[in-house]
C-alpha cells in the first residue's frame, strides 16, 4: 500500500492545478481528466461536469449491494499557488513525510479516494458510494456548487451522509466556522492638496471604520465561546484610496472579513455592518458612505445524531471530536440536506511552501474509509 499510494501521488502532484482565479494557475482540467482516466481503467463509467467555463468535477457511482441509500465522499482537484516553492510539483519523502504543492490540501485524499474506489469495483459495497471530485475549492467553490444545485437533486437515492477528506489529523471534523466578506467605500471630492479646503477627504473617516471593527472585535471575544470553534472573529484586510501625495483623496475603500459561528444570525451580521456605515458617517465632514456584504459562507454543525457520525466513530473510536476554523464545502453540502463530516491525513503547511503529508495517516485513513463503508449502515426513512 505505502508504493502504491507514493506512485499514485506523485502522478498527481505533478499536475499542475493551481487555481484558475490564481495568476498563471492552469485550473483543474488536466488532474480531471486523470482522474477520470484512471476511473475509466477500473471500469466505471465517470462523469466530467462543467462547474465553470474550463473548470470541471468528476464523479462516478459505484452501486451498492442495498440500492436505498448512497454515501458521498468528496475531494478539491485545485491547490493554492506555488510562489516560493523550489520544487512544487515533485514528490519528495522524508521518511514519514511527503512533500510537494498540494500533498497535504488535498492531493493526498484523492490518491485515497482512487485506491478506496478501486477496492470497491472488486468488492462491491452495502451501501451505493459516489466519489466527487471538485473544482474551485479554494476560490468560490463552483464545482460544489454545481454538484449541490444541478447534479445531486437529479441522483437517486440522495446521499445518506458526507464525508470530506480535508486534512484533519485523523480528527473528525463535526464543525466549522463560516467566513462572510464585506466593504465600505468613502466618497469625497478631489481637491489640490494646497486647497483643503475645496475638497473632502475620504480616507481620515476610515479612521471611524476601523474603531467600530475594533469594538465588534472585542464584543465578540466577549461573549461565550463555542465549546468547540472558539469566539468568532475579524479582522480588516483591504485599504485603499487616494491618487496622489499632492491630491486631497475623492475615494476610499475598506474591506474586512468576518469568520462566524453556527449559532449566530444574519440579523447580526447586518446590525454590524449598518454600525460600520453609521461610524463613518458621524464623522465630521461632506463625504458620503456605501456598504455592502461582498461574499458569503455559511458555518456549519453536524447533528451528533447523524449517522454518517456514528459510523466514522465506530471504524474510528479513536478520534476526536473537533471543530475547524477554516471553511469547507461541507456546508454547502450540509446546507443542501447531507449530513457532512471532515476526517483527513496529518500533515502541515496548507497554504504554505514547506507543504507535506504523512504517508502512514494517508494509509490510516484508507484503511479507516474502507472499514466505514463496508459497515455503514443506511439509515431508516
Amino acid at each position: 500500500m505505502k508504493n502504491r499510494i507514493i506512485n499514485l501521488l506523485s502522478e498527481l502532484v505533478k499536475i499542475n492545478s493551481v487555481n484558475a482565479t490564481i495568476s498563471g494557475g492552469p485550473g483543474e482540467k488536466e488532474i480531471s481528466g486523470f482522474v477520470a482516466r484512471y476511473l475509466t481503467k477500473l471500469g466505471l463509467d465517470p462523469e466530467i461536469q462543467p462547474a465553470a467555463p474550463d473548470r470541471t468535477n468528476v464523479v462516478a457511482l459505484i452501486p451498492g449491494i442495498n440500492r436505498n441509500g448512497s454515501l458521498l465522499l468528496n475531494g478539491h482537484l485545485d491547490t493554492v499557488g506555488v510562489e516560493g516553492m523550489d520544487a512544487p510539483f515533485s514528490l519528495k519523502q522524508e521518511g514519514d513525510k511527503l512533500y510537494g504543492r498540494g500533498t497535504y490540501d488535498m492531493k493526498g485524499s484523492i490518491a485515497v479516494m482512487l485506491l478506496l474506489a478501486e477496492y470497491f469495483t472488486h468488492h462491491p459495497p452495502p451501501i451505493s458510494t459516489l466519489f466527487t471530485f471538485v473544482a474551485d475549492e479554494e476560490d468560490r467553490s463552483a464545482g460544489m456548487e454545481y454538484l449541490i444545485k444541478r447534479w445531486l437533486p437529479k441522483f437517486s437515492p440522495f446521499p445518506s451522509g458526507g464525508i470530506f477528506l480535508e486534512p484533519t489529523e485523523l480528527e473528525i471534523g463535526v464543525s466549522h466556522k463560516g467566513v462572510s466578506w464585506y466593504e465600505i467605500e468613502v466618497i469625497g471630492k478631489a481637491a489640490h492638496g494646497s486647497r483643503p479646503s475645496e475638497g473632502v477627504d475620504a480616507i481620515l473617516p476610515l479612521r471611524s471604520a476601523l474603531e467600530e471593527l475594533n469594538n465588534i472585535q472585542s464584543e465578540l471575544l466577549n461573549t461565550e465561546a463555542d465549546p468547540l470553534l472558539g469566539h468568532a472573529t475579524l479582522h480588516a484586510s483591504i485599504i485603499d484610496g487616494g491618487t496622489a501625495l499632492s491630491v486631497i483623496p475623492s475615494r476610499s475603500r475598506l474591506k474586512w472579513e468576518r469568520r462566524t459561528l453556527p449559532k449566530e444570525s444574519q440579523n447580526l451580521l447586518n446590525l454590524e455592518l449598518e454600525r460600520v456605515i453609521q461610524a463613518v458617517k458621524s464623522f465630521p465632514g461632506n463625504h458620503d458612505v456605501k456598504g455592502r456584504e461582498i461574499f458569503v459562507r455559511p458555518p456549519y454543525e453536524i447533528s451528533k445524531e447523524a449517522k454518517v457520525l456514528t459510523c466514522l466513530q465506530d471504524a474510528s473510536p479513536q478520534s476526536k471530536l473537533v471543530g475547524l476554523s477554516f471553511w469547507s464545502d461541507s456546508a454547502l453540502c450540509g446546507k443542501a440536506g447531507i449530513p457532512s463530516v471532515l476526517f483527513g491525513p496529518i500533515g502541515h503547511g496548507a497554504h504554505a511552501t514547506d507543504e507535506w503529508v504523512s504517508l502512514k495517516s494517508l494509509i490510516r485513513v484508507y484503511e479507516i474509509l474502507k472499514k466505514l463503508i463496508l459497515f455503514f449502515e443506511v439509515p431508516v426513512r
